[in-house]
């Protein structure tokens, strides 16, 4: 085994098994693409190269190994992103490294033996009670081990007591959100935050315990029916997703998530055969939680309780998920029942409900006029005023004529009306969330490239994508009738004002190796991370490059160079001859028309030759 873990974790995980247990992978050549999960989009510039076992997006910009992948998935550190990949990789990591003995790693074995904790509870004797509910509700055994459900008893103290005899402090026991200080009377004493409830572990993405909901069993004076875990270095509830865990991989199968609404409505899903169900646990949906669902799939079907506050959330969702270019069906179940109870009651049938989902306009004229009276004046001022928010969304004219028509028929009034009723609303989003700006994804900046960042670039791939020595040398040889390009490689101040640092950095390192026949990864260990990214998305570019004549391609390429720095020269003398004239310097005025003139007649002999080379590249390609 290696020495270094990163490097034994490498050699035993393939980067498209590691990726795809994230995102969704098409095959396109050598290589693999996926929509990007770090940013929006709507096409797929998201690449991984299996040879170099290396990910990067054209589109964000960002980039790296399966380590900066999972790092930036799970928002997580090194040593976490060590630690989950470890797991993966069957990779045993050394306890006594001191790298990995952090507060994270240590408020996740708290969770793990909690959970184990309230599972002996409720398998004891003082768990009667709370098993015989569960019971009670429907669950069976499986699902009641497969869940991990456990009891939290009675006592004030009794996990606190159990996790100090065990070896942990207090104050870790207080950040992991298990228990509580209180300093009454000027002595501070830790209390068990949950206490005489069934609880429900909650898990992260990678199957790892979190934070915990407890449950009464008995309604109690002051107290609610759900007790949660407080936000931890753990947990945070707005990016957390109640049995994705286990839904992930049913959720790729089938190319769509339920959401519902609680965790009992989950579980009772999943026993009844919906196995790709999720929770938003009884918070409001969030962007963070949609980020989450987009790395398996773009089809959500909303499935909430039928009351009031599942309808405000059914809303919500639908507001926030179209936002982010999702997919949106709607199921509702008979009788108002919620999921829990309807699996009980209709053992089976869970999922052919789900089959019947309908579109949103289905539902939303479904909600509104089972809330309104469409026979009233008043009721009917209501449904319109609802629905015609939502028609007037409808990006497509055909889609949005059909329901003017339908909400014309059902409420009896003219479209003529309505389409001038709809004309004076302004755009509505009543139904959005406010979120903290901190909850809001931050999408990184990309830096603006220049014309010759491009070029420079796109050389740098073809080049690289040349396998051949002898034809390598060739064309590095054409590269003397280039006296600027030849300039740029030399650190001329005048590219540098065309190009980004970063790039022609690279370039330059390009130009000295590659003279000398060395490898792209000699050129790695010289970069920073920025210049890094760069070079793997040049790396990229040149593994799936695909051209009949790649030599007539580079020469080409070279050739648009040097123009571009013709150009860019030609103004600035340009400039100064202007300025000097301006300022009636004879002297200067004919020496910079002198140099104008000589890089004019540089520039037409450059036209000529680009002119040449872009027919000669251009009959190659007809012919190939």
């Amino acid at each position: 085994m290696s020495d270094f873990p990163s490097e034994e974790i490498k050699s035993r995980l393939d980067i498209h098994d590691v990726l795809s247990g994230y995102i969704r992978l098409s095959k396109q050549g050598a290589s693999y693409r996926a929509l990007c999960p770090f940013h929006n989009e709507k096409t797929a510039s998201f690449y991984v190269s299996i040879p170099k076992q290396i990910w990067h997006c054209f589109g964000c910009g960002e980039g790296g190994d399966i380590f900066t992948f999972v790092m930036k998935m799970e928002g997580v550190e090194f040593v976490e992103a060590l630690r989950i990949l470890a797991k993966k990789a069957g990779v045993t990591l050394k306890s006594q490294d001191p790298k990995l003995a952090n507060e994270r790693t240590a408020l996740q074995d708290l969770c793990a033996q909690a959970t184990r904790f309230f599972r002996n509870n409720i398998e004891s004797t003082a768990g009667e009670e709370a098993m015989a509910y569960l019971k009670q509700r429907g669950l069976k055994d499986e699902t009641i081990e497969e869940f991990q459900i456990g009891y939290a008893a009675a006592a004030w103290d009794s996990l606190y007591s159990y996790l100090a005899m065990k070896g942990y402090k207090a104050d870790m026991m207080e950040k992991a959100g298990l228990v509580l200080l209180s300093e009454k009377s000027g002595t501070k004493k830790y209390y068990d935050r949950f206490r005489d409830r069934i609880m429900f572990p909650i898990w992260d993405v990678n199957g790892t315990v979190v934070a915990f909901t407890g449950r009464y069993i008995k309604p109690r004076e002051n107290e609610g029916k759900y007790v949660n875990s407080p936000q931890t270095l753990l947990y945070n509830k707005s990016a957390i997703l109640y049995g994705l865990d286990k839904a992930k991989t049913e959720i790729r199968k089938a190319d769509s998530v339920v959401l519902m609404e609680g965790q009992m409505d989950v579980i009772m899903a999943h026993q009844d055969g919906v196995k790709n169900a999720v929770a938003v646990s009884g918070t409001a949906f969030t962007p963070l939680q949609l980020r989450l669902v987009k790395r398996y799939t773009p089809n959500i079907t909303l499935l909430f309780d039928a009351d009031a506050a599942g309808d405000s959330a059914t809303q919500k969702s639908i507001a926030l998920a179209q936002q982010s270019g999702f997919n949106l069906l709607v199921a509702r179940l008979p009788d108002g029942k919620d999921s829990a109870d309807f699996v009980v009651a209709h053992t089976g049938e869970l999922a052919g409900h789900i089959a019947k989902a309908v579109s949103i306009m289905d539902y939303y004229f479904s909600s509104t006029f089972g809330k309104y009276d469409a026979k009233d004046v008043e009721g009917k001022k209501q449904i319109a005023r609802v629905l015609l928010s939502q028609i007037k969304k409808i990006p497509n004219q055909i889609e949005a004529h059909h329901w003017l028509e339908q909400l014309s028929t059902k409420l009896g009034t003219s479209m003529a009306y309505l389409e001038t009723e709809m004309r004076t609303m302004k755009d509505e989003q009543q139904f959005l969330p406010e979120y903290d700006d901190a909850a809001k994804e931050q999408e990184k900046p990309k830096a603006k490239k220049t014309q010759l960042d491009k070029l420079l670039e796109h050389l740098m791939a073809l080049m690289y994508a040349v396998r051949d020595k002898k034809t390598l040398k060739i064309i590095f040889e054409k590269f003397g009738d280039f006296e600027l390009f030849s300039g740029l490689a030399a650190d001329q101040m005048a590219a540098r004002e065309m190009a980004g640092a970063p790039t022609l950095k690279i370039f330059d390192l390009f130009m000295k190796y590659s003279r000398i026949g060395k490898q792209e990864t000699d050129i790695e260990p010289a970069l920073n991370e920025q210049e890094k990214s760069i070079f793997a998305e040049i790396t990229l570019v040149a593994e799936m490059a695909e051209y009949p004549d790649i030599g007539k391609e580079i020469v080409f390429c070279a050739s648009r160079i040097e123009r571009e720095l013709v150009d860019d020269a030609m103004r600035q003398l340009e400039a100064a001859l202007r300025q000097a004239e301006a300022e009636r310097d004879a002297k200067l005025s004919e020496h910079l028309f002198s140099e104008v003139s000589a890089l004019s007649a540089k520039k037409n002999k450059l036209l000529t030759y680009f002119q040449a080379t872009h027919e000669e590249k251009t009959k190659g390609e007809k012919t190939a």
